[in-house]
Formats: structure tokens, sequence, C-alpha cells
């Protein structure tokens, strides 16, 4: 089930990849636009240096930071829990991180990220692939944790497992045996 996973995530990012490269190749300089469904979806090609709504705009080194960060976070956890992780967190996270990683590498190679799906029937950022899969993701997590049975129990395990090792850790400072006490 895992190769799966790896599959869904290598098919978002490379999609994400050739999606940006071809709407650069046909739009051409930035601003341009393509109408795709009229009075609906059109093309056109940003380049963000930041996020949503021009927020944290130039915080290159910042999103840097927090996608590596996070997608290490993110790796230790789905690799440490394969075999307890319902599928559709697992879903969820793999398609958070194949967003996370297609931005990232436009912002380490290009210093920016190419947006270029505009809605005209809502006033909602330019936006691309990568962020669909990471909004997709985001969604399905919440729903998936909150309003399934495996999601309710998976959550249930962890809070078990964070009370039993917070009470090896009572116990230990209790006995003196704790490394961290002085």
């Amino acid at each position: 089930m895992t190769y799966i996973f790896i599959g869904i995530f290598i098919f978002f990012v490379a999609m994400d990849q050739l999606s940006k490269s071809l709407a650069v190749e046909m739009l051409g300089e930035v601003g341009s636009t393509i109408e795709f469904i009229p009075k609906l979806i059109r093309f056109e090609y940003c380049r963000n240096t930041g996020m949503a709504w021009g927020l944290l705009k130039n915080a290159r080194f910042y999103f840097i930071a927090v996608t590596i960060l996070l997608t290490a976070f993110l790796l230790y956890f789905m690799i440490r829990r394969h075999r307890t992780i319902p599928k559709l967190v697992q879903l969820s996270l793999t398609l958070i991180l194949s967003g996370a990683i297609g931005n990232l590498i436009d912002r380490l190679f290009l210093g920016y990220v190419r947006d270029f799906i505009a809605f005209d029937f809502i006033d909602f950022p330019v936006f691309n692939i990568a962020d669909a899969c990471v909004t997709t993701g985001a969604i399905l997590l919440i729903i998936s944790l909150l309003l399934t049975r495996q999601g309710r129990d998976f959550i249930k395990l962890l809070e078990e497992e964070d009370a039993e090792r917070s009470l090896k850790r009572k116990m230990r400072r209790e006995n003196g045996t704790d490394q961290n006490v002085k």
C-alpha cells in the first residue's frame, strides 16, 4: 500500500511541474491570460513570491525553511506510523506533501511559485496544482480525522500513547532515573 502513496506523490508533483511549465510556455509573459471556460476559469500567469492574496511577499527563505521542516515532520510521522495510520489520512498527508514539494521546487530553483489557474466567478487568488493538492489534502485530513471512525480511533490511539509516555516520564522522574532531572 505504501507504494501506492509514493506513486500518488510522484504523480502530483510531476503534474504540478508539468502544468506550470506548459502554462508558462503557453502564456509567456506575467499577466497574460487565456479564457478556458468563459466567466468561470481562465489561465493567468503570475509569479508569486508570497502566499495566497499576496501575503508575506518576498519571504522565500521563510517558506523554504517551513516547507522543509513540515515535510521532514510529515515523512517521519508517516514512516513511523505507516502500519496504524488510516488510509484516508495517508492519502490526505500525501496530497499535502505533493503540493508542498511542488511549490518548494519552484521556490528553490526560480525564487517564486508559478501560479496560473484563476476563477472568474469568485474573488480567489491565482493558484496551481500544488496549491490545489495542499488545500484538498487539508480538507480531506479534517474530514478523515473528525468524521470517520478510523480517523477518530487513530486520534484516540495517539492520545493514549501520549498519555502512556507522559506517565512513564513522570514515574522516571519520581524514581530519580530520568536523565533530564538534575
